[in-house]
């Protein structure tokens, strides 16, 4: 019924009121003042004036708006300086459309405002200065974009024309693209030439339309790109150096240097040596590719050349370089730099140690490349060599021989340096070692390392395995060192040998039968070595074998043995002896000895422990203690006895004890009592005295050895200690075997006679050997006395010379040389000559005379014929292979006669043929040669190469015919001719881009042989062709909206160069405007053109893109096209929402009708599409009232508001159009629902209850009480207070106060929970609307207790009040007793009142106990007599609180005797005589060691007083056969420990050290401290000692 009525109500509005909606069109020019009028719109629309501010006549709009209107009169103004270019930008028509509406009723009008253009803008570039950079390979016609000038005015105040400044070069083109205005181009009239003008400066001015015009300027810049169309030229003509042979690597021989005139890399040059240069020569020299020195890169030696002619090229680093040749002439300046050369002919590689005196080893010839006095030579050998240098007649030839004897076990090898030195200034000197190896002859017998070995033999060994073994060796080699073994059984009477057996290879002696120590314990036996020489040379040892002694004898009883033979026997004792009482002794041997006799005792079985003691080492068993009463009367003790075997054996005796009484036992107890006390007084007495004495004897010995061991006389150590200052590291010794000799490591002091073994740091010892007599030593050595020395005259020595020259006179055969010829590949055998015929030798005695071709390489190619002197060829000579590209190829041989020595120089010519064919290296030559280049470009070829010389070498070159090249040929002297290609007509890749040639090589034999090459040319591009397109117009057509990377079109474009040059690449112009950039993508190689933004029809129907194509060169060619782009409109625009509110928030108590917001709907599109309904969701409190107007709404509250329910109405708006498909779009307005105060404040809790602790701080708060207000802002503001006089309990409001604004309450006092528990009261919460609302709530406060009282105690309590109290209590109470109780309480509660209780402080902590939760004391133990009469206990009585509190009480106990406690005083005597006993026992104990000690001091006192004798070997070495491992011992000090390693024996009188093993001792120290150990030893393995420390 609603809807009814306001369609009505719009009728009738539309019938009778014809301004309700209205549109007018003002203009205006741009840049009006402020306040300007536009137009009168009252008037206009025939509005009354009066009703305008009344019904809100205004102008809504989004955004800022350029006008204003006059509420009173309807006047529009202008509002601002309005500038059309902002507000319009380029439009061709500004229009500004503005909306003006009416309410009561609603009306809306639309004005637009047409803002005209005024020239107030000149033509501006973009960039003040554009640079271009333009090849200048570029041809007349090339076209380049600039980008247009702007201006921000429109129609004819735009820009109309271009001018460029004048120029011959350049002209200008503008091109007219509607929309995006004129387009200038610069066309290229003129070649470019950068080498001429690399740089040209125009000026481009741009004109607008305008009266007067207006114009802008541009400086343009074209910088000319450079192509690489020059060759580097070098500075000079000609390049010649000297240089001196072996100069320094490094050394740079000159500096070449060449320009270029382009720009970049085409005008940087680098150099490098030419493409056929000498591989040889790369070896020895090099060039720096950036500065152009030649440097020297190898050795350069005069001798291998005299000059050197190289070709060096330079070439610029274009895309195709350019390339410049030169030759440079180095000639070499010769110095003496040759050392002489050693040339070794080894005659044998070994020489018997017999030879004779001047037997001849090797043949020496020494040769000096140099010449003149450089290569004059003298050479020689050590002096203290038994060779010598014997000169031949010829100049530089010796030979080595023998001067004196040869022994090869002396020095079986001789390395023997030559040494050759020139005359040259200076010298110059070579070495040359040969090594010459003496052979051996069986001339030593073999050798045992000692002549007598001592060997340590276990019993019960295996019978046939190894016991020991000897070995012999011998000084020769070969079968001479071969030694076999053998035992001497006829060597004497010696009936252990038939038992022994050798191996006769490696001398291990096997026993056939086990030893028995208990049967033999030593013997000795002949063991004989035999070499394998011949004659065979033999020795002989004596081997002394000790059997040692195995645990294999169980312990035998002595005693106690019974009739029948077993080891039990019966003891009768009486009850009433004493402990310590001897009963027996089990008496037991062992027939092993050392440590397997030695026997220990032990029970393995007794009837009573405590009764019978067994000694471990003595057998005695002995009593314990006292007999009583309760023991038995019979009792029975297994003893066991056992060795110290590393696996022990043992026997067991059993001793039974039969308990008696004495006959008197019980007669005369008491004075026996009392004498035994008196005699055991006196017994005391002299035990004391006697101690003493035997202490201070002991005392005395020791003080004794001591000084004799530290007044040694020093002659000894300092014979051999040659460090005054040594600081006794190691002392004593090691003594060990190695051979015929015993050696012994000394520390601070050696013995009399040790010799110092060389290299041992003098440490180490040889001693003697006094086993047997004495050790010979034969050297024997032969000495050849020369003339003189055997008393020859000197006129024998004059006469050998005579002879000599005799010789050399009168015989030319003794040093000659021959010269043949010969052709290369003769065959093997031809006859070269007859050498014996040509010297004159005798043909007959060559052979004896070992005539021969001596050579230092491994094969010669000719050999000669002993039996008639003819020299052959052995095997094929290839001449080429023999002299490679000698002029003349000379083979020197060496032939040598002895007895006496001839030398004989023969050369062998081999002549060339002609068996080779000119060969290139490679069979085709690719050449690259740009297009570019010009007219006489010279390019050198690799020479054919021809292993024949002379005239059978290359003499000429042949090309095949073509128009473009010639050859010409360069005469190089040794490095042959040089052919070169000469271009002689340009060159163009487009017509043939490759070009074949055939060069032929000839030499001159006859008939000629030749060879060819395959030339290919490979044209190489130059950028000269610019890009064209396929087409000469491209237009398409393109859908709106179009997707982004949907294909627009595919230009393509073709360059007819290779390469870099040929690759196009795609762009847009120079000139695209910037929103064309945003809107599409142009694929730089594939030229496809695709969207890039959002396509609208609405916004240009119609778009005009210049695209480029370039090619990739360096300075690229390019070319421009034009794609036109036509836009198809689609339905593509959705509805637009515009909303103007009236008001961001609404009043929740607003009546229904009220209106919110205006709302207008537009749509781009036209037609159906244009056509828009607008609708909002029926769940909310609002609707939409259409207008009269078309698409325009109000939105209206349809029911009441609450804003406590909701505070906010998010309100979608959506407009759908009637487009197929329909387009539809959305748009949320928020709706505010302002406050109301409708609402009183709410506390959370009702009561609020609250537990505070007592003892507060005052002042500070305890707890916070809060409510909330539904409201908003200051009607949910809430203020607190408490209320005073709501009840009874206000009494506690007094001390309490509560902050207004957060409800914290505070005490103004603190609270005693033993005062007051809990109390409450009343808070108010009132808000600040108007009116205000209020409410209240009820608080509890619990008052918690806490730890602030100290326990009291109840007892015990003095008189005056002191926590203090007395007990008395019985001595004889026993344990457990209950002495008092402690009682205490505490005002507080729980935890904080419980009370414990603890000994604080007591006298004994034996005697009594403190119940720990009552407080009850209690005795622990029963009183002793030795225990105090008062005790003083101190409680401790402490609270269970955080911080617990505590108070303490004192009870002191007083023990009191019973009326019995004196009855049994007289017991005491007994115990005293007891304990006098036990004195006596232990003054006897201490009196039997000190007594042992002293006579064993005594002892070893008087042993070592008769041990010092001449021969000190035995000091150290106690066993005369020990097998060289390590005896006795090595002591050291570290720190203030002393150490002692041991071995197999100890001394007498040394300790065995726990966990030691038996094997180290500790002895006290005699001696000052020491230092640390400063050398290890490093002789014999120390693996069977461990080193123990001890404290001093």
């Amino acid at each position: 019924m609603g809807d009814l009525r306001w369609w009505l109500f719009s009728i009738v509005v539309f019938l009778f009121c014809k301004g309700c909606v209205a549109q007018i069109r003002y203009s205006i020019s741009e840049e009006q003042k402020d306040g300007a009028v536009v137009g009168n719109i009252a008037k206009d629309l025939g509005i009354d004036p009066r009703i305008l501010r009344e019904r809100g006549f205004r102008i809504v709009s989004s955004g800022e708006s350029l006008f204003l209107v006059n509420q009173n009169d309807g006047v529009l103004h202008v509002n601002g300086k309005i500038d059309r270019e902002e507000v319009c930008d380029r439009s061709s028509v500004c229009l500004i459309n503005l909306k003006l509406v009416l309410d009561n009723p609603l009306e809306i009008h639309y004005i637009a405002v047409e803002i005209l253009d005024i020239n107030d803008h000149t033509p501006d570039f973009v960039e003040k200065v554009k640079k271009l950079e333009i090849s200048e390979s570029a041809l007349p016609g090339a076209r380049f974009q600039l980008q247009p000038a702007q201006d921000a005015d429109a129609g004819t105040n735009s820009v109309q024309q271009y001018k460029l400044s004048q120029n011959e070069h350049f002209r200008i083109e503008v091109k007219d693209r509607a929309a995006q205005g004129k387009i200038p181009f610069i066309v290229l009239q003129k070649q470019l030439d950068r080498e001429s003008i690399p740089k040209h400066k125009l000026i481009i001015t741009a004109s607008d339309g305008g009266k007067p015009p207006k114009t802008g300027t541009m400086e343009i810049s074209v910088d000319v790109l450079d192509i690489n169309d020059n060759s580097p030229v070098f500075t000079k003509d000609a390049y010649s150096a000297s240089l001196n042979e072996n100069a320094p690597i490094g050394t740079t021989v000159m500096r070449v240097n060449a320009t270029d005139l382009d720009n970049g890399p085409n005008a940087e040059v680098f150099y490098a040596f030419s493409n056929d240069f000498n591989s040889k020569f790369r070896e020895l020299f090099d060039i720096d590719a950036i500065t152009g020195d030649i440097i020297v890169k190898g050795p350069i030696d005069f001798e291998d050349s005299e000059v050197y002619e190289i070709d060096i090229q330079a070439s610029d680093k274009g895309l195709v370089p350019l390339t410049t040749g030169k030759s440079v002439l180095i000639k070499i300046v010769d110095i003496n730099d040759n050392a002489p050369e050693i040339e070794v002919t080894s005659f044998s590689s070994a020489v018997p140690e017999d030879a004779r005196i001047g037997t001849t080893v090797a043949l020496i010839s020494v040769n000096d490349l140099d010449s003149g006095i450089n290569g004059k030579v003298v050479c020689s050998l050590p002096e203290d060599l038994p060779f010598k240098l014997t000169p031949s007649l010829q100049d530089n030839v010796y030979s080595l021989v023998t001067k004196s004897p040869l022994d090869r076990e002396n020095t079986f090898q001789y390395d023997i340096t030559l040494r050759a030195k020139d005359e040259g200034r200076p010298s110059l000197t070579s070495e040359k070692t040969i090594t010459v190896l003496v052979s051996d002859v069986n001339d030593n017998s073999p050798e045992f390392p000692v002549s007598s070995y001592t060997f340590y033999v276990k019993e019960n060994n295996v019978p046939g395995e190894p016991v020991f073994s000897v070995s012999a060796s011998d000084r020769d080699t070969g079968d001479n060192a071969l030694v076999t073994y053998q035992i001497c059984r006829d060597c004497g009477d010696n009936p252990f040998v038939s038992s022994l057996n050798i191996n006769p290879e490696n001398g291990k002696v096997y026993a056939l039968k086990s030893f028995d120590f208990e049967n033999m314990k030593t013997f000795h036996f002949h063991v004989l070595a035999t070499d394998a020489g011949s004659p065979s040379l033999t020795s002989n040892a004596t081997i002394n074998v000790f059997i040692l002694d195995e645990n294999d004898n169980a312990p035998k009883i002595l005693f106690p043995v019974n009739s029948n033979g077993s080891a039990e026997g019966v003891e009768e004792l009486p009850r009433n002896v004493n402990p310590g009482h001897l009963v027996t002794k089990v008496r037991a041997y062992d027939a092993d000895v050392g440590y397997n006799g030695w026997l220990l005792f032990s029970l393995q079985e007794v009837t009573d422990h405590t009764l019978f003691g067994l000694d471990r080492y003595t057998g005695q068993i002995r009593t314990m203690r006292s007999f009583t009463e309760t023991d038995e009367s019979e009792h029975k003790l297994i003893i066991i006895v056992k060795d110290n075997g590393n696996i022990s054996l043992s026997a067991t005796a059993t001793v039974g004890v039969k308990v008696v009484e004495p006959k008197e036992a019980f007669a005369a107890s008491d004075n026996k009592s009392v004498a035994q006390g008196e005699d055991e007084n006196g017994v005391t007495f002299y035990l004391i005295i006697t101690l003493g004495a035997v202490s201070v004897l002991f005392l005395v010995s020791i003080i004794v050895l001591v000084v004799m061991q530290c007044s040694k006389p020093k002659d000894y150590s300092s014979k051999y200690l040659q460090d005054a200052a040594y600081d006794g590291t190691l002392c004593h010794s090691i003594q060990y075997r190695s051979g015929d000799k015993r050696y012994m490591l000394v520390g601070p002091r050696m013995s009399i006679g040790s010799t110092i073994v060389p290299g041992s740091n003098a440490n180490t010892l040889v001693i003697p050997d006094r086993r047997r007599r004495a050790s010979v030593e034969v050297s024997t050595s032969v000495r050849i006395m020369n003339m003189e020395q055997r008393g020859h005259p000197s006129w024998l020595k004059t006469l050998q010379w005579l002879v000599l020259c005799f010789v050399f006179l009168f015989r030319r055969g003794c040093l000659g040389q021959i010269r043949y010829s010969i052709s290369e590949e003769t065959e093997d055998g031809a006859v070269v000559g007859n050498i014996a015929k040509d010297l004159g030798v005798d043909v007959r005695t060559m052979k004896e005379r070992q005539f021969r071709i001596v050579s230092s390489s491994s094969e010669s190619p000719f050999r000669v014929n002993e039996n008639n002197g003819v020299l052959h060829v052995d095997g094929k000579i290839d001449r080429e292979q023999v002299c490679e590209r000698s002029s003349v190829c000379l083979i020197n041989l060496k032939t040598v006669l002895e007895n006496p020595l001839e030398i004989h120089y023969v050369e062998v010519e081999i002549i060339d043929i002609n068996d080779h064919a000119p060969a290139f290296l490679e069979s085709e030559k690719r050449l690259e040669i740009t297009e570019s280049a010009q007219r006489g470009a010279r390019f050198q070829l690799q020479p054919a190469h021809d292993p024949d010389g002379g005239i059978n070498s290359v003499q000429l070159y042949k090309l095949s015919d073509n128009d473009h090249f010639r050859l010409e040929v360069k005469d190089r002297g040794k490095d042959s001719k040089i052919p070169i290609l000469v271009l002689q007509k340009p060159l163009d890749r487009e017509s043939s881009p490759a070009y074949k040639l055939v060069l032929t090589a000839i030499d001159g034999g006859k008939p000629p042989k030749s060879g060819t090459v395959n030339i290919i040319v490979d044209v190489l591009d130059v950028n000269d062709n610019a890009p064209l397109f396929t087409e000469d117009v491209y237009t398409v057509t393109l859908e709106e909206n179009a997707p982004i990377g949907t294909t627009v079109i595919q230009v393509n474009a073709s360059d007819v160069d290779e390469g870099l040059n040929g690759e196009v690449i795609y762009s847009f112009g120079n000139g695209v405007n910037r929103k064309l950039l945003e809107l599409f993508d142009l694929n730089p190689v594939s030229g496809e053109m695709t969207v890039k933004g959002h396509i609208d029809f609405e916004e240009n129907d119609i778009y005009e893109v210049d695209i480029q194509a370039s090619d990739k060169a360096t300075s690229p060619l390019t070319t421009d096209k034009t794609v036109t782009i036509k836009i198809v409109d689609i339905n593509d625009n959705t509805p637009e929402i515009e909303v103007t509110s009236f008001s961001r928030a609404i009043q929740e108590d607003s009546r229904p009708g009220t209106t919110v917001a205006l709302i207008s709907v537009t749509d781009l599109d036209s037609g159906v599409n244009g056509k828009v309904f607008c609708s909002i969701k029926d769940d909310l409190p609002f609707k939409l009232m259409p207008s009269l107007k078309h698409n325009m709404y109000a939105l209206v509250t349809s029911s009441l508001l609450d804003r406590e329910a909701v505070s906010q109405y998010d309100v979608p708006l959506t407009a759908i159009d009637s487009g197929n498909p329909p387009l539809s779009s959305m748009k949320t307005i928020t709706v505010m629902v302002s406050d109301v105060n409708d609402n009183s404040p709410e506390f959370s809790l009702n009561p609020y209850t609250f537990y505070v602790a007592e003892n507060n701080v005052p002042g500070e708060p305890m707890f916070s009480i809060t409510a909330s207000d539904r409201d908003a802002n200051e009607n949910a503001i809430i203020r607190y207070q408490i209320c005073r006089q709501c009840e009874e309990e206000s009494k506690y409001t007094s001390f309490l106060n509560i902050n207004a604004e957060n409800g914290e309450v505070y005490a103004l006092k603190s609270f005693d929970y033993e005062t007051v528990k809990t109390f409450q009261f009343h808070v108010l919460a009132s808000d600040d609307g108007k009116p205000p609302r209020e409410s209240n709530v009820t608080v509890q406060v619990y008052v918690l207790d806490q730890n602030d009282n100290t326990p009291v105690i109840l007892y015990p309590v003095s008189s005056n009040g002191s926590y203090e109290g007395t007990e008395e209590l019985a001595r004889n109470v026993n344990a457990g007793h209950f002495v008092t109780k402690v009682r205490a309480y505490d005002r507080d509660v729980g935890y904080n009142g419980w009370l414990l209780y603890s000994m604080h402080e007591m006298t004994d902590h034996t005697l009594f106990g403190l119940e720990r939760y009552t407080g009850q004391i209690r005795t622990l133990r029963a009183f002793t007599e030795t225990d105090e009469s008062e005790h003083k206990l101190v409680i401790l009585v402490k609270d269970n609180g955080n911080i617990s509190l505590s108070a303490t009480a004192t009870l002191t106990i007083k023990l009191v005797e019973p009326k019995e406690a004196f009855a049994a005083s007289d017991v005491q005597g007994p115990a005293s005589t007891g304990e006098e006993n036990d004195v006596t026992f232990y003054l006897i104990i201490t009196l039997g060691s000190v007594s042992a000690l002293f006579i064993i001091s005594i002892i070893v006192l008087i042993v070592m007083q008769c041990s010092k004798s001449p021969d000190y070997g035995s000091k150290y070495l106690q066993d005369t056969n020990y097998d060289g491992t390590l005896c006795h011992s090595i002591q050291y000090r570290s720190g203030d420990k002393r150490y002692m390693l041991v071995g197999p024996r100890m001394s007498i009188g040394s300790t065995i050290a726990a966990g030691s093993n038996a094997n180290t001792l500790m002895l006290p120290d005699r001696r000052r401290p020491s230092g640390e150990v400063r050398s290890f030893l490093t002789q014999p393995t120390l693996s069977h000692y461990v080193w123990i420390g001890f404290s001093m």
